[in-house]
């Protein structure tokens, strides 16, 4: 028990160590300094500055914070769209325009299951996981686009590029962590 004790302390603090490894990537910034880095290095700047600071918590958050806030608005946008679509398919007029809606309205049921995995992925740190869940929703969002339908661009705009940033965001989660891990 005495020799294996020395070799027991490395591997206790492994998990410590990757869950405030955030904190260490991130430095002292906090708030709105830490959001616009964040979010300069995505797509959108500006929409993801404007949702990270729609939610309160986000200035207090560091990066892995971040990351969990942009999955859960994606999900929440991905339910107020399909919400949308719902509603549209029920008053559809013609037979063309509901079908296509139909498509879309499938494509956004099947990601949003996966994007409840991806937060459970997230909170589990298998953001490789988080990430395909975020991507499948905007798969969605390119799959119903294709179909033409021009009352959904402003929404469909929406939800593709929160979608987009909040990858991008857990990308950097995602090798962060990595190239700690493996620095140790």
């Amino acid at each position: 028990m005495g020799n294996l004790f020395p070799a027991m302390v490395p591997i206790a603090l492994i998990p410590f160590l990757v869950f405030h490894q955030s904190f260490l990537v991130a430095g002292e910034e906090a708030g709105k300094a830490l959001i616009a880095k964040t979010c300069n290095q995505t797509e959108y700047p500006e929409e993801c500055i404007s949702a990270l600071e729609s939610d309160a918590s986000s200035l207090s958050a560091n990066l892995t914070g971040l990351g969990r806030i942009a999955v859960e608005q994606s999900a929440s946008k991905l339910n107020q769209t399909l919400s949308y679509v719902d509603s549209l398919v029920n008053n559809a007029t013609d037979y063309a325009t509901w079908a296509s809606l139909v498509v879309c309205q499938y494509s956004y049921n099947a990601s949003a299951n996966q994007i409840q995995q991806g937060l459970q992925a997230f909170d589990q740190l298998k953001y490789d996981k988080t990430y395909q869940s975020v991507a499948a929703v905007n798969q969605a969002v390119i799959e119903c686009n294709n179909q033409g339908l021009g009352i959904l661009t402003q929404v469909d705009t929406a939800l593709f590029r929160l979608t987009k940033d909040a990858m991008m965001i857990v990308d950097l989660l995602y090798y962060a962590n990595s190239s700690y891990i493996f620095s140790l």
